[in-house]
Parts: C-alpha cells; sequence; structure tokens
C-alpha cells in the first residue's frame, strides 16, 4: 500500500499531538525538558500549561496553534513543525513567550527560574527580524525517512510566502549535540551560521545540549 502524506494546519482538535511534538522537540534526543527544569514542574503540570498556552493561540511565537503544520501518513499522525516570521508585529518572540509563561507559570516560578536564566544567556542565540523562524519539529519513529520534516518546511515558506513576500532565510536554532536533526536539516539545504558554547556544567542539568546552533537556508531553495 502506497503511503499517502498530507499536510494541513493544525486545530484544536490537534492539541494533544502538538503537545507531544512540543515535548519531544524540547528533549532533542535526551530526556531533559527545559520548561521541567527550569520552571520546577513535573511533565504532567507542563502539559496542562501547555493546553491552556495553545488554546489561547496568540501568534508571533511558538507555543501556538494556528503556527503548526501537520503530517499525516494514511491519516495517521505523522509530523509536526510551528513557524512564524520573526518581529512581523515588531515584538520579539521572546517578549511575547515571556509574557504568556509569566501569566500561565505564575510570578513565584518565574522569579525563582530568574536566576538560571542568567547563565542560559552565555548559549541564547537571538531570533533575526524578518526571518521564518521553524521550531518544534517533531516527527513519529515510524515515519522517519519519508522527507516528512522537508515537506513541512516547505509548506511553511509556502503558507507565510503568500502574506509576506519580503523574507529570504529559513532560521532553526537546535542543540549542536542532536546529531541526526543537524544531519536532516543539512542535507536539505541548511548551514551552521552561528554557534554558540558554554562550559558551565550546571547547563546540563537543565538543557540537553550547552551548545546550540542557529542554522539558515535562502528562500529560494526552498521554492515550491
Amino acid at each position: 500500500m502506497k503511503e499517502k502524506i498530507t499536510i494541513r494546519r493544525a486545530e484544536e482538535k490537534d492539541i494533544d499531538f502538538l503537545i507531544k511534538a512540543i515535548i519531544e522537540a524540547e528533549k532533542s534526543g535526551t530526556d531533559k525538558i527545559s520548561y521541567c527544569n527550569i520552571f520546577k514542574v513535573n511533565e504532567t503540570e507542563l502539559k496542562n500549561i501547555l493546553k491552556e498556552i495553545l488554546l489561547e493561540d496568540i501568534e508571533g511565537q511558538e507555543l501556538c496553534i494556528s503556527g503548526f503544520l501537520i503530517a499525516e501518513v494514511n491519516e495517521k499522525y505523522a509530523g509536526a513543525i510551528c513557524s512564524w516570521i520573526e518581529c512581523e508585529n515588531e515584538v520579539q518572540s521572546k517578549i511575547i513567550k515571556a509574557n504568556i509563561l509569566f501569566h500561565y507559570l505564575g510570578k513565584e516560578r518565574c522569579d525563582n527560574a530568574a536566576a538560571t536564566f542568567g547563565f542560559l544567556e552565555n548559549i541564547h542565540i537571538e531570533r533575526e527580524k524578518s526571518c521564518l523562524q521553524i521550531e518544534s519539529v517533531y516527527v513519529e519513529n515510524e515515519f522517519r525517512g519519508m522527507g516528512i520534516c522537508n515537506k513541512l518546511i516547505k509548506e511553511h515558506v509556502k503558507k507565510h510566502s503568500g502574506k509576506n513576500s519580503s523574507f529570504k532565510k529559513v532560521q532553526i536554532i537546535l542543540a549542536k549535540t542532536n546529531d541526526n536533526a543537524y544531519k536532516a536539516y543539512k542535507k536539505i539545504g541548511f548551514e551552521i551560521v552561528k554557534e554558540k558554547f558554554s562550559d558551565n556544567t550546571e547547563i546540563l542539568s537543565i538543557l540537553p545540549s550547552n551548545r546550540m546552533i542557529l542554522m539558515e537556508c535562502k528562500t529560494p531553495k526552498y521554492e515550491v
């Protein structure tokens, strides 16, 4: 039976799969979930918080239902990716996301996490204004090797090109140690343009890696 791959916009009915995609992307091939480690919540609590945030559907950052596209193979969930144009509404995604997390996690948790942000800043990579940002990339194990990530990114480029023809680059920020993801992006035309490293070992108790990279691809390579 030939595999039928379909790609569509995410809806509220997909929220559990989107949460899975966000968490698995955060783990980056490890068992570490940065949200849990930074804000001292367990995975169940995190899933409930993410559900509330996603239902708000606030655009311009990665925790947003309408930012996601979903791939299905023979009507089974196969993968998901979120995207947005950075600063499309003149506000950085990190500011939008920080305000959302403060609202849903509460002042106490955010205040307690403030010290952590200080040393995480050493490996923080700023998102570039007016570039298409790719985030929360996830493909189910059984459907890997079918080009689903590539197809989803192409559809995101197509989706945003329809309303904003000015962006020239597609960018992805990821852990350098996520070798499978790095090789997959490189294969479809992405190259490393920036790298951040910290020798602070405390980072490895919070994040999957102490080395982050920014990969990008010029949009002509992604014209459909």
